[in-house]
């Protein structure tokens, strides 16, 4: 009998307890020799990763912690959570199995240009080479420039960070009453991706577990819009993250770094969107504006063609990074799909966010790529847009239009006269393109 037993024994004889462990004489002559530790068992620790480490680890094969180097010190700390000591080194063994080519334990996957910058003046001096936006810049050249690879001054999330959720991990699995609603629709999903590992079963994965969070019919799940009090921001949160890191383990897992399906990069912006809710609530997440701009960043620079610029723009221009912020509103509109009126609220945006000396430029470039466009036949089209005025959505043009008449109405407050009159004759243009109403 070992020393444990024997502190256990003792313990449990103190409070009168009835004990299973040998009489106290056989701690004078043990009858058996005490049992040597066994050797550590790299499948033991695989059959326990699975049933207890497995459901955080979305790639759930303990991917992550290899490739991210985790010490074994630290995963046997944190295995001690969930599983005894020797269980927790079986772990370790089974880890050191996996054939992948670490990276640092504080490496930020998908960090553009493998950095972070100082300050978006600094983004600004190694984007363009001058505080300016470039008074030549055409459609094609901002089309040539790719976000995922420009260096920027926000961090992206680390892998882990246990102190704070400013991380990829979730603090939980995907909630098991989630993936078995209508009829386990996720589950399987979610199954037959860990069975094939294929690009087009994480496709259908990732848009199974994205509506189980937000189905507005479900009434667990999480993310649902309305009522507002069915939103639950932390669980929404929690969930979204799941989510994104499973996308992210299929695409380190390949070494991948261009863009995939949209969508899977729409879920990493919706992580951000999460946070966005919950300060919108009145629920905050801890770290909610830090969390809202790194994911949403992160998202959009994979699939800039989705989502309204403002999301982003009103952040990055609060966190004193309106050059970053001008970037992103044009970045985004010059990347929109045809029929819409997006790309004219991304005018608006742009207006709104640029720095002063910028403004001027930045409303020329935007107002010709605007002509440009309906020039070539692309005008907005009479399909509702998610813009509501007086009780009703606005149409696609109703929205261009109205986006265009907003932005010069801003622009006559940030520009000398003469600099106002010389973009004019740009708005009188596309006002003058554009369908009448």
């Amino acid at each position: 009998m070992d020393m444990s037993n024997v502190g256990r024994c003792a313990v449990l004889i103190l409070v009168g307890a009835a004990s299973a462990c040998d009489p106290v004489t056989s701690l004078v002559e043990p009858e058996q020799p005490a049992e040597e530790d066994r050797p550590v068992s790299a499948i033991l620790g695989h059959e326990a990763f699975l049933a207890e480490c497995a459901n955080c680890h979305a790639s759930q094969d303990g991917f992550d912690l290899a490739f991210f180097s985790f010490p074994d010190s630290t995963i046997v700390r944190r295995a001690l959570g969930h599983v005894d000591a020797p269980t927790a080194d079986d772990i370790v063994a089974y880890i050191r199995t996996l054939m992948v080519d670490p990276v640092g334990r504080f490496e930020a996957s998908f960090q553009p240009g493998g950095e972070v910058l100082a300050d978006d003046l600094e983004f600004a001096m190694r984007l363009f080479g001058a505080d300016a936006w470039p008074s030549g810049m055409t459609t094609a050249d901002l089309l040539a420039i790719d976000p995922t690879q420009i260096p920027v001054a926000i961090a992206f999330p680390r892998w882990s960070v246990e102190e704070s959720n400013v991380d990829w991990m979730p603090d939980g699995p995907f909630p098991e009453g989630l993936l078995r609603q209508s009829q386990n629709a996720a589950g399987h999903a979610l199954a037959r991706y860990r069975e094939t590992g294929s690009d087009e079963d994480l496709r259908s994965a990732v848009g199974s577990l994205r509506w189980a969070a937000y189905n507005p019919n479900s009434t667990v799940a999480p993310c649902a819009p309305t009522p507002k009090a069915r939103f639950r921001p932390d669980d929404c949160f929690q969930a979204r993250r799941w989510t994104a890191s499973l996308i992210a383990q299929h695409m380190l897992r390949s070494a991948r770094t261009e863009p995939m399906y949209s969508g899977n990069h729409d879920a990493w912006w919706g992580v951000g969107h999460a946070a966005f809710k919950s300060m919108q609530n009145g629920q905050s997440i801890e770290n909610a504006e830090k969390n809202q701009v790194m994911w949403m960043y992160m998202g959009w620079a994979f699939a800039p063609q989705n989502h309204s610029s403002w999301y982003l723009a009103g952040p990055l221009l609060r966190k004193q990074l309106p050059r970053h912020a001008t970037f992103h509103s044009l970045r985004a509109q010059v990347s929109r799909v045809e029929g819409g009126g997006q790309a004219y609220s991304d005018l608006d945006a742009a207006v709104f966010v640029s720095p002063r000396s910028w403004v001027a430029d930045v409303t020329a470039f935007s107002l010709r790529h605007l002509i440009g466009r309906i020039e070539s036949g692309d005008v907005p089209s009479d399909e509702p847009s998610f813009v509501v005025l007086g009780g009703r959505a606005l149409t696609q043009l109703e929205w261009a239009r109205r986006s265009v008449q907003t932005a010069r109405n801003r622009l006559y407050w940030k520009l000398e006269a003469e600099e106002y009159n010389a973009v004019s004759t740009l708005f009188e243009r596309v006002l003058e393109l554009l369908p009448s109403q």
